[in-house]
Protein backbone atom coordinates (compact mmCIF):
# COMPACT_ATOMS: atom_id res chain seq x y z
CA UNK A 1 0.00 0.00 0.00
CA UNK A 2 2.97 2.11 1.05
CA UNK A 3 4.96 1.20 -2.04
CA UNK A 4 1.50 1.97 -4.67
CA UNK A 5 1.01 5.28 -3.18
CA UNK A 6 4.85 6.86 -3.63
CA UNK A 7 4.55 5.02 -6.75
CA UNK A 8 1.78 7.62 -7.33
CA UNK A 9 3.17 10.41 -5.96
CA UNK A 10 6.08 10.28 -7.59
CA UNK A 11 4.07 9.76 -11.01
CA UNK A 12 1.80 13.27 -9.68
CA UNK A 13 5.71 15.11 -9.26
CA UNK A 14 6.67 13.97 -13.01
CA UNK A 15 3.17 14.80 -14.26
CA UNK A 16 2.89 18.41 -12.66
CA UNK A 17 6.56 19.36 -13.59
CA UNK A 18 6.42 18.22 -17.14
CA UNK A 19 2.90 19.60 -17.52
CA UNK A 20 4.41 23.18 -16.16
CA UNK A 21 7.27 23.06 -18.04
CA UNK A 22 5.21 21.95 -21.31
CA UNK A 23 2.91 25.21 -20.72
CA UNK A 24 6.38 27.38 -20.29
CA UNK A 25 8.44 25.88 -23.71
CA UNK A 26 5.03 26.43 -25.85
CA UNK A 27 4.39 30.33 -24.42
CA UNK A 28 8.15 30.65 -24.95
CA UNK A 29 8.36 29.41 -28.66
CA UNK A 30 4.87 30.47 -29.66
CA UNK A 31 4.68 33.90 -28.20
CA UNK A 32 4.76 35.85 -31.64
CA UNK A 33 1.47 33.85 -32.47
CA UNK A 34 -0.60 33.81 -29.06
CA UNK A 35 0.40 37.26 -27.87
CA UNK A 36 1.44 39.63 -30.85
CA UNK A 37 -0.65 43.25 -31.34
CA UNK A 38 -0.13 42.45 -35.03
CA UNK A 39 -2.44 40.90 -37.21
CA UNK A 40 -1.06 37.51 -38.23
CA UNK A 41 -2.78 37.57 -41.44
CA UNK A 42 -4.81 40.55 -43.62
CA UNK A 43 -5.54 41.15 -46.57
CA UNK A 44 -5.46 44.63 -47.93
CA UNK A 45 -7.07 45.07 -50.95
CA UNK A 46 -6.03 42.12 -52.81
CA UNK A 47 -2.81 41.65 -51.25
CA UNK A 48 -2.10 39.74 -48.49
CA UNK A 49 0.53 40.09 -45.82
CA UNK A 50 1.36 38.05 -41.97
CA UNK A 51 3.07 41.15 -40.27
CA UNK A 52 2.17 39.76 -37.47
CA UNK A 53 4.70 36.57 -38.30
CA UNK A 54 7.66 39.03 -39.59
CA UNK A 55 9.18 39.07 -35.72
CA UNK A 56 9.76 35.71 -36.20
CA UNK A 57 12.92 36.53 -38.56
CA UNK A 58 13.31 40.20 -38.57
CA UNK A 59 12.82 43.59 -36.40
CA UNK A 60 8.74 44.51 -36.23
CA UNK A 61 9.71 48.25 -36.35
CA UNK A 62 11.80 48.31 -39.04
CA UNK A 63 9.36 49.59 -42.31
CA UNK A 64 7.69 47.35 -44.30
CA UNK A 65 8.17 48.62 -47.39
CA UNK A 66 4.46 49.09 -48.23
CA UNK A 67 3.03 52.58 -48.21
CA UNK A 68 -0.33 51.08 -46.49
CA UNK A 69 1.26 49.41 -43.60
CA UNK A 70 3.83 51.58 -43.16
CA UNK A 71 1.14 54.48 -42.50
CA UNK A 72 -0.90 51.39 -39.87
CA UNK A 73 2.25 51.11 -38.06
CA UNK A 74 3.52 54.66 -38.35
CA UNK A 75 0.05 55.57 -36.88
CA UNK A 76 -0.45 52.19 -34.84
CA UNK A 77 -3.58 51.49 -36.90
CA UNK A 78 -3.45 47.41 -36.42
CA UNK A 79 -6.57 46.85 -34.80
CA UNK A 80 -8.58 49.78 -36.34
CA UNK A 81 -7.64 49.37 -39.91
CA UNK A 82 -10.78 48.38 -41.89
CA UNK A 83 -8.87 45.29 -43.31
CA UNK A 84 -10.27 43.14 -46.14
CA UNK A 85 -9.91 39.78 -43.43
CA UNK A 86 -7.61 39.73 -40.74
CA UNK A 87 -7.17 37.29 -37.94
CA UNK A 88 -5.19 38.43 -34.76
CA UNK A 89 -3.96 36.51 -32.10
CA UNK A 90 -5.57 34.99 -28.72
CA UNK A 91 -4.20 37.76 -27.09
CA UNK A 92 -4.45 40.70 -29.32
CA UNK A 93 -1.57 42.64 -27.82
CA UNK A 94 2.07 42.24 -28.09
CA UNK A 95 4.73 41.85 -24.49
CA UNK A 96 5.76 45.52 -23.90
CA UNK A 97 3.69 47.42 -26.43
CA UNK A 98 2.68 50.82 -25.31
CA UNK A 99 1.47 52.98 -28.10
CA UNK A 100 2.68 56.71 -28.21
CA UNK A 101 -0.86 57.71 -28.66
CA UNK A 102 -2.85 58.33 -25.82
CA UNK A 103 -6.01 57.33 -26.77
CA UNK A 104 -5.03 53.32 -27.82
CA UNK A 105 -3.83 53.05 -24.13
CA UNK A 106 -6.05 52.06 -21.15
CA UNK A 107 -4.64 51.91 -18.00
CA UNK A 108 -5.76 49.66 -14.71
CA UNK A 109 -7.99 48.22 -16.59
CA UNK A 110 -9.87 45.51 -15.08
CA UNK A 111 -9.79 41.17 -16.14
CA UNK A 112 -11.91 41.38 -19.54
CA UNK A 113 -12.01 44.95 -20.35
CA UNK A 114 -12.55 45.53 -23.72
CA UNK A 115 -9.63 47.87 -25.58
CA UNK A 116 -11.21 51.50 -26.29
CA UNK A 117 -10.34 51.38 -29.97
CA UNK A 118 -10.90 48.86 -32.30
CA UNK A 119 -13.55 46.02 -32.28
CA UNK A 120 -15.02 45.36 -29.18
CA UNK A 121 -13.63 41.31 -29.63
CA UNK A 122 -10.03 43.04 -28.33
CA UNK A 123 -9.74 42.67 -24.74
CA UNK A 124 -7.47 42.74 -21.90
CA UNK A 125 -8.31 38.93 -20.51
CA UNK A 126 -6.17 39.62 -17.58
CA UNK A 127 -6.23 43.59 -17.26
CA UNK A 128 -3.92 45.76 -17.45
CA UNK A 129 -1.11 47.86 -15.01
CA UNK A 130 -0.64 51.28 -14.19
CA UNK A 131 0.81 52.27 -17.43
CA UNK A 132 -1.07 50.35 -19.60
CA UNK A 133 1.01 47.08 -20.55
CA UNK A 134 -1.22 44.30 -21.02
CA UNK A 135 -1.29 41.41 -18.33
CA UNK A 136 -1.55 38.92 -20.15
CA UNK A 137 1.17 39.68 -23.55
CA UNK A 138 3.73 40.23 -20.32
CA UNK A 139 2.56 36.82 -18.94
CA UNK A 140 3.22 35.37 -22.54
CA UNK A 141 6.63 37.56 -23.18
CA UNK A 142 7.91 36.87 -19.56
CA UNK A 143 7.90 32.93 -20.31
CA UNK A 144 10.22 33.29 -22.95
CA UNK A 145 12.44 36.00 -21.21
CA UNK A 146 12.49 33.28 -18.12
CA UNK A 147 13.06 30.38 -20.38
CA UNK A 148 15.89 31.93 -22.08
CA UNK A 149 17.28 33.87 -19.28
CA UNK A 150 17.36 30.12 -16.90
CA UNK A 151 18.63 28.11 -20.02
CA UNK A 152 21.24 30.42 -21.42
CA UNK A 153 22.67 31.49 -17.46
CA UNK A 154 22.79 27.81 -16.46
CA UNK A 155 24.52 26.52 -19.56
CA UNK A 156 27.29 29.10 -18.95
CA UNK A 157 27.45 28.23 -15.22
CA UNK A 158 27.10 24.32 -16.44
CA UNK A 159 30.26 25.05 -19.02
CA UNK A 160 32.67 26.30 -16.49
CA UNK A 161 31.14 24.47 -13.37
CA UNK A 162 31.81 20.99 -15.00
CA UNK A 163 34.76 22.42 -16.51
CA UNK A 164 36.83 23.67 -13.48
CA UNK A 165 35.16 20.80 -11.45
CA UNK A 166 36.09 17.85 -13.06
CA UNK A 167 39.99 19.03 -13.48
CA UNK A 168 39.92 19.90 -9.86
CA UNK A 169 38.51 16.77 -9.22
CA UNK A 170 40.72 14.41 -11.94
CA UNK A 171 44.12 15.86 -11.61
CA UNK A 172 44.16 17.10 -7.57
CA UNK A 173 46.98 19.11 -6.21
CA UNK A 174 50.05 16.93 -7.47
CA UNK A 175 49.07 15.47 -10.46
CA UNK A 176 48.79 18.42 -13.36
CA UNK A 177 52.65 18.97 -14.07
CA UNK A 178 53.40 22.07 -16.42
CA UNK A 179 56.38 23.25 -17.68
CA UNK A 180 57.89 26.20 -15.94
CA UNK A 181 57.73 28.10 -18.89
CA UNK A 182 54.73 27.58 -20.36
CA UNK A 183 53.36 28.38 -16.66
CA UNK A 184 55.40 31.58 -15.73
CA UNK A 185 54.51 33.31 -19.56
CA UNK A 186 50.71 32.04 -18.97
CA UNK A 187 50.66 33.78 -15.54
CA UNK A 188 52.30 37.34 -16.83
CA UNK A 189 49.13 37.33 -19.70
CA UNK A 190 46.31 36.49 -17.31
CA UNK A 191 46.07 40.37 -15.87
CA UNK A 192 46.74 41.15 -19.84
CA UNK A 193 44.20 39.16 -20.95
CA UNK A 194 41.86 41.03 -18.93
CA UNK A 195 43.35 44.29 -19.83
CA UNK A 196 42.79 43.85 -23.33
CA UNK A 197 39.01 42.06 -22.68
CA UNK A 198 38.41 45.50 -21.39
CA UNK A 199 39.91 47.47 -24.03
CA UNK A 200 38.14 46.01 -27.04
CA UNK A 201 35.05 46.43 -25.47
CA UNK A 202 35.84 50.35 -24.84
CA UNK A 203 36.65 50.27 -28.72
CA UNK A 204 33.20 48.77 -29.89
CA UNK A 205 30.35 50.97 -30.50
CA UNK A 206 28.14 52.09 -27.90
CA UNK A 207 25.08 50.76 -29.91
CA UNK A 208 27.28 47.15 -29.81
CA UNK A 209 24.83 44.53 -27.95
CA UNK A 210 26.22 42.90 -24.51
CA UNK A 211 26.14 39.56 -26.14
CA UNK A 212 28.81 41.20 -29.21
CA UNK A 213 31.23 43.46 -26.36
CA UNK A 214 31.06 39.75 -24.23
CA UNK A 215 32.41 37.56 -27.40
CA UNK A 216 34.62 40.28 -28.02
CA UNK A 217 36.30 40.89 -25.02
CA UNK A 218 36.54 36.68 -24.67
CA UNK A 219 37.83 36.34 -28.27
CA UNK A 220 40.88 38.99 -26.74
CA UNK A 221 41.77 37.18 -24.07
CA UNK A 222 41.72 33.74 -25.49
CA UNK A 223 44.44 35.76 -28.75
CA UNK A 224 46.43 37.29 -25.43
CA UNK A 225 46.53 33.35 -23.19
CA UNK A 226 47.26 31.71 -27.01
CA UNK A 227 50.00 33.58 -27.79
CA UNK A 228 51.33 33.20 -23.86
CA UNK A 229 50.78 29.51 -24.40
CA UNK A 230 52.97 29.61 -27.66
CA UNK A 231 55.86 32.39 -26.32
CA UNK A 232 56.39 29.51 -22.72
CA UNK A 233 57.01 26.69 -25.56
CA UNK A 234 59.79 28.83 -27.01
CA UNK A 235 61.42 29.55 -23.23
CA UNK A 236 60.96 26.22 -23.02
CA UNK A 237 63.80 25.17 -24.98
CA UNK A 238 66.21 26.50 -22.30
CA UNK A 239 67.30 23.34 -19.63
CA UNK A 240 65.33 25.60 -16.57
CA UNK A 241 62.09 26.52 -18.35
CA UNK A 242 61.55 22.88 -19.63
CA UNK A 243 61.71 21.09 -16.19
CA UNK A 244 58.10 20.72 -14.97
CA UNK A 245 55.95 21.69 -11.59
CA UNK A 246 53.01 20.71 -10.20
CA UNK A 247 50.06 22.64 -10.32
CA UNK A 248 47.45 22.93 -6.89
CA UNK A 249 44.43 22.91 -9.67
CA UNK A 250 42.07 21.28 -7.11
CA UNK A 251 43.50 24.21 -4.29
CA UNK A 252 43.03 27.27 -6.59
CA UNK A 253 39.58 26.07 -7.52
CA UNK A 254 37.98 25.46 -4.60
CA UNK A 255 39.34 28.46 -3.14
CA UNK A 256 38.38 30.61 -5.81
CA UNK A 257 34.87 28.70 -5.91
CA UNK A 258 34.95 30.05 -1.95
CA UNK A 259 35.52 33.57 -2.90
CA UNK A 260 32.31 33.46 -5.04
CA UNK A 261 30.04 31.81 -3.08
CA UNK A 262 30.77 34.20 0.06
CA UNK A 263 29.32 36.79 -1.44
CA UNK A 264 25.42 36.59 -1.95
CA UNK A 265 24.53 35.98 -5.53
CA UNK A 266 21.86 38.87 -6.38
CA UNK A 267 23.83 41.12 -4.05
CA UNK A 268 27.14 40.96 -6.45
CA UNK A 269 24.73 40.95 -9.65
CA UNK A 270 22.83 44.10 -8.67
CA UNK A 271 26.44 45.61 -7.51
CA UNK A 272 28.15 44.71 -10.66
CA UNK A 273 24.74 45.56 -13.06
CA UNK A 274 24.56 49.07 -11.14
CA UNK A 275 28.18 49.69 -12.37
CA UNK A 276 27.28 48.63 -15.87
CA UNK A 277 25.68 52.06 -18.48
CA UNK A 278 22.31 52.19 -19.07
CA UNK A 279 22.71 51.08 -22.52
CA UNK A 280 24.56 47.89 -21.37
CA UNK A 281 22.04 46.65 -19.10
CA UNK A 282 21.09 44.53 -21.70
CA UNK A 283 19.95 40.76 -21.21
CA UNK A 284 22.48 38.82 -22.65
CA UNK A 285 24.77 41.13 -20.12
CA UNK A 286 22.56 39.99 -17.25
CA UNK A 287 22.88 36.36 -18.80
CA UNK A 288 26.64 36.34 -18.33
CA UNK A 289 26.14 37.96 -14.87
CA UNK A 290 24.08 35.34 -13.63
CA UNK A 291 25.97 32.31 -15.31
CA UNK A 292 29.48 33.82 -13.70
CA UNK A 293 28.15 33.74 -10.44
CA UNK A 294 26.06 30.42 -10.57
CA UNK A 295 29.27 27.80 -11.51
CA UNK A 296 30.59 26.78 -7.97
CA UNK A 297 27.90 24.88 -6.98
CA UNK A 298 28.10 23.09 -10.33
CA UNK A 299 31.92 22.40 -9.50
CA UNK A 300 31.54 21.29 -5.96
CA UNK A 301 29.47 18.48 -7.41
CA UNK A 302 31.37 17.58 -9.68
CA UNK A 303 34.71 17.25 -8.47
CA UNK A 304 33.10 15.44 -5.32
CA UNK A 305 32.01 12.90 -8.17
CA UNK A 306 35.55 13.06 -9.91
CA UNK A 307 37.41 12.15 -6.74
CA UNK A 308 35.09 9.21 -6.13
CA UNK A 309 35.45 7.95 -10.27
CA UNK A 310 39.27 8.49 -10.36
CA UNK A 311 39.85 5.80 -8.40
CA UNK A 312 37.55 3.23 -10.22
CA UNK A 313 38.99 0.32 -11.11
CA UNK A 314 38.24 1.05 -15.33
CA UNK A 315 40.06 3.78 -14.83
CA UNK A 316 43.10 2.32 -14.21
CA UNK A 317 42.68 0.00 -16.63
CA UNK A 318 42.80 3.08 -19.10
CA UNK A 319 45.82 3.76 -18.00
CA UNK A 320 47.75 0.68 -18.09
CA UNK A 321 46.26 0.33 -21.68
CA UNK A 322 48.09 3.23 -22.30
CA UNK A 323 45.45 5.83 -22.94
CA UNK A 324 46.23 9.35 -22.39
CA UNK A 325 45.06 11.55 -19.42
CA UNK A 326 42.62 14.02 -21.53
CA UNK A 327 40.99 10.89 -23.14
CA UNK A 328 40.72 8.93 -19.94
CA UNK A 329 38.92 11.86 -18.75
CA UNK A 330 36.93 12.86 -21.59
CA UNK A 331 35.90 9.50 -22.32
CA UNK A 332 35.44 8.02 -19.74
CA UNK A 333 35.59 9.52 -16.12
CA UNK A 334 33.74 12.85 -16.84
CA UNK A 335 30.47 10.86 -18.48
CA UNK A 336 30.13 8.89 -15.43
CA UNK A 337 30.61 12.28 -13.03
CA UNK A 338 27.91 13.91 -14.59
CA UNK A 339 25.00 12.48 -12.89
CA UNK A 340 25.17 15.17 -9.35
CA UNK A 341 25.58 18.38 -12.46
CA UNK A 342 22.11 17.67 -13.96
CA UNK A 343 20.14 18.22 -10.28
CA UNK A 344 21.72 21.07 -10.03
CA UNK A 345 21.36 22.54 -13.55
CA UNK A 346 17.71 22.04 -12.43
CA UNK A 347 17.51 23.80 -9.54
CA UNK A 348 20.13 26.69 -11.19
CA UNK A 349 17.89 27.39 -13.68
CA UNK A 350 14.87 27.84 -10.91
CA UNK A 351 17.27 29.72 -9.09
CA UNK A 352 18.40 31.86 -12.29
CA UNK A 353 15.05 32.22 -13.28
CA UNK A 354 14.35 33.95 -9.57
CA UNK A 355 17.54 36.23 -9.75
CA UNK A 356 15.62 37.88 -13.53
CA UNK A 357 12.74 38.63 -12.15
CA UNK A 358 14.31 39.72 -8.57
CA UNK A 359 16.51 41.93 -11.17
CA UNK A 360 13.49 43.16 -13.00
CA UNK A 361 11.50 43.73 -9.92
CA UNK A 362 14.52 46.29 -8.16
CA UNK A 363 14.69 48.24 -11.74
CA UNK A 364 18.05 46.50 -12.89
CA UNK A 365 18.01 45.10 -16.41
CA UNK A 366 16.92 45.66 -20.27
CA UNK A 367 14.75 48.56 -20.14
CA UNK A 368 13.37 47.33 -23.64
CA UNK A 369 11.91 44.48 -21.55
CA UNK A 370 9.51 46.70 -19.61
CA UNK A 371 6.38 45.42 -19.58
CA UNK A 372 7.42 42.27 -21.01
CA UNK A 373 8.74 40.35 -18.01
CA UNK A 374 7.39 38.64 -14.64
CA UNK A 375 9.68 41.09 -12.87
CA UNK A 376 8.49 44.18 -14.77
CA UNK A 377 5.05 43.26 -14.00
CA UNK A 378 5.51 42.75 -9.59
CA UNK A 379 7.90 46.22 -10.19
CA UNK A 380 4.49 47.93 -11.38
CA UNK A 381 2.11 46.07 -9.22
CA UNK A 382 4.94 47.98 -6.11
CA UNK A 383 3.78 51.52 -6.60
CA UNK A 384 0.08 50.07 -7.24
CA UNK A 385 -0.89 47.80 -4.63
CA UNK A 386 -4.60 47.82 -5.23
CA UNK A 387 -3.86 46.49 -9.12
CA UNK A 388 -4.37 42.33 -7.39
CA UNK A 389 -4.75 41.28 -10.89
CA UNK A 390 -1.00 42.43 -11.98
CA UNK A 391 0.97 40.92 -9.32
CA UNK A 392 -1.08 37.43 -8.93
CA UNK A 393 -0.11 36.00 -12.25
CA UNK A 394 3.46 36.21 -12.58
CA UNK A 395 3.68 35.55 -9.16
CA UNK A 396 1.89 32.40 -9.96
CA UNK A 397 3.73 31.63 -12.75
CA UNK A 398 6.97 32.05 -10.77
CA UNK A 399 5.80 30.17 -8.31
CA UNK A 400 4.61 26.92 -10.50
CA UNK A 401 7.91 27.40 -12.67
CA UNK A 402 9.95 27.36 -9.80
CA UNK A 403 8.37 24.09 -7.80
CA UNK A 404 8.33 22.19 -10.88
CA UNK A 405 11.84 22.85 -11.98
CA UNK A 406 13.12 21.60 -8.03
CA UNK A 407 10.87 19.05 -8.56
CA UNK A 408 12.67 17.56 -11.36
CA UNK A 409 15.78 18.27 -9.81
CA UNK A 410 14.25 16.49 -7.16
CA UNK A 411 13.37 13.36 -9.25
CA UNK A 412 16.75 13.26 -11.06
CA UNK A 413 18.57 13.02 -7.96
CA UNK A 414 16.58 10.18 -7.28
CA UNK A 415 17.07 8.50 -10.05
CA UNK A 416 20.80 8.79 -9.54
CA UNK A 417 20.94 7.79 -6.55
CA UNK A 418 18.69 4.70 -7.69
CA UNK A 419 21.64 3.95 -10.21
Amino acid sequence: MRCSLCKMLAGFRWGFAGGVLLVLVVLALGRDVIANGRPLYCRVGDEVFFPGLRSVWRDPALPYGHPVLDSIHRHFLWRSYPYASAVFAPVAFSPGELPTRPDTTIRQARPGAAHPVGARVFRHWLGTDAQGYDVAAALVGGARVALLTGSLAMSLAFGLGVLLGALAGYWGDDRLRIRRGVLLMGVVALPLAFFYAGAVQVWLSAESSGLVRLLAGGGAAAVVMAAAVLAGRLWCKLPFFARSVAVPLDLLVMRLAEAFMAVPGLLAIVAFAALLREQTQTLWALVALIGLFSWPGVALFVRAEMLRVREMDYIAAARSLGLSEARILLRHALPNALQPAYTVFALGVASAILLEASLSFLGYGDQRLAGATWGSLLQGARTSPQLWWVSLPPGLAICLTVMALHLLGEQLGRRGRVR
